[in-house]
């Protein structure tokens, strides 16, 4: 453990006063403002997972303020600001990833990584199984003993096919001081080149008590991917300064894990729009809402609020799209705004309700975040730093979309293309109703966590 850290040794526990006994000590760590995951364990990884989920409960959808936070779009700006905190951290580095390819972007930030193990930094990686292919030599190296790597293993994979849950974060946490949420992978396409501009991608970075909590998160998804027969991560970086709440910018974490019966983000957005007065945008790149937010959205636009949809133009996923555009006509008929991004692919993800209020990160506005993945989000709740967002978002918007209307839609299409677009949306709906049966089985035979 480093300096600072409170530890509490217990063995043999099994609830009752010793549980309460955690319950005091975090609920005044708390009070006093420190962040999560300050308590240590030196021999029960029992308590360890225990902890977790007392914090969970303690501060679940707790607002708190940050010593910054910051909008960050794709590019060499997300990127550089990913170099500064591994190039500066000192105790442990964090990245959870759903897409790390082995390609120019992929290796930089290895090296990067490999420099940061070579001067006694803790680096964890933890990527999706199927999603990411990392160098067959990074495990091997002998000089980066500092750099341990993992993969969310989902239930069944091979070359062509996949069938699991996704590990769909796109974080980075430095010394559980700092941290990066959004929704950038680490690829070409989301680096950029001089003959290729970068995804639209945005991300948030924050420095004060959240990164704390996103490095619990950190540890609660790597110790669950090491499985049972590994010993489980127990590292707590030193305390944190408390913030001052005067003007700082506060926010929380949501996370989505239906199988683990974790609906956050789900209950955010349903939020957002029942709780609309003026305006709302939703930001999608695989904009495929499910029932219960399609119903939020018709009464949102149906009592006045203007709702905005920004989805892709071009879309890395065909199918995706022209399931998209067979949902075209439904949010015009119901009077919400629908705009295409055309400059590139449009892969940001996040919600903004009133000006006053937003939410970012992995999650899509689509039923396989819903129920099929591991989703990731921050909230942010403060008006000038909304309207902020807002103000960039309408930037975008007229400056590289276009806007779809009735007619223009209607001008483009053919029976053939709504044919296909039908068949698209009815592909997706299938493929995702056979991954929530298989969770829903296995949730309630086999308890899956």
């Amino acid at each position: 453990m480093y300096p600072g850290t409170v530890a509490v040794a217990m063995t043999g526990v099994n609830g009752g006063a010793d549980v309460h006994t955690l319950v005091v000590i975090i609920a005044w760590r708390d009070r006093h403002h420190l962040p999560c995951c300050r308590i240590g364990y030196l021999r029960s990884p029992y308590l360890n997972r225990t902890e977790m989920a007392l914090r969970n409960a303690i501060r679940a959808h707790d607002f708190h303020p940050q010593a910054e936070v910051s909008l960050l779009k794709g590019g060499s700006q997300y990127f550089d600001r990913m170099h500064g905190l591994i190039s500066a951290a000192k105790h442990t580095i964090h990245l959870q990833m759903y897409i790390f390819s082995n390609d120019a972007t992929g290796r930089m930030v290895i090296d990067w990584l490999r420099q940061a193990a070579a001067r006694g930094v803790g680096v964890y990686l933890l990527v999706d199984g199927y999603a990411s292919t990392l160098p067959v030599t990074l495990t091997r190296d002998g000089a980066a003993t500092n750099l341990h790597i993992r993969y969310y293993a989902p239930v069944f994979t091979n070359r062509n096919f996949y069938f699991g849950r996704r590990l769909h974060h796109k974080l980075l946490v430095a010394d559980g001081q700092r941290a990066l949420v959004g929704s950038n992978n680490i690829d070409d396409h989301y680096f950029g080149s001089a003959a290729h501009a970068a995804w639209l991608d945005m991300a948030l970075y924050l420095e004060g008590t959240a990164a704390a909590d996103l490095e619990s998160v950190c540890l609660q998804m790597w110790n669950k991917a090491a499985g049972r027969k590994q010993a489980p991560l127990m590292a707590a970086p030193p305390l944190l300064r408390s913030v001052n709440s005067k003007g700082a910018v506060s926010v929380r974490i949501c996370r989505n894990d239906w199988a683990g019966n974790l609906q956050q983000i789900t209950r955010s957005y349903i939020n957002l729009l029942s709780q609309a007065r003026e305006h709302v945008y939703l930001v999608s790149s695989y904009f495929l809402p499910g029932s219960s937010l399609r119903r939020q959205m018709k009464a949102a636009a149906g009592r006045g609020v203007k709702v905005t949809v920004l989805t892709a133009g071009i879309s890395d996923v065909a199918i995706a799209k022209r399931a998209e555009r067979y949902l075209y006509p439904w949010l015009l008929r119901n009077h919400i705004e629908v705009y295409e991004y055309r400059d590139n692919i449009l892969h940001a993800k996040l919600g903004i309700r009133d000006g006053r209020w937003l939410t970012l990160g992995s999650f899509n506005i689509n039923n396989i975040s819903t129920y099929a993945s591991i989703e990731l989000n921050i909230e942010v709740r403060n008006k000038p730093f909304v309207q902020g967002v807002q103000q960039e978002l309408d930037t975008i918007i007229s400056a590289s979309c276009t806007r779809i209307t009735e007619e223009s839609f209607r001008d483009g299409q053919t029976i053939f293309t709504r044919i296909l677009q039908r068949f698209s949306y009815d592909i997706i709906r299938i493929l995702l109703y056979l991954f929530t049966f298989y969770f829903k089985r296995h949730t309630i035979t086999n308890k899956f966590f």
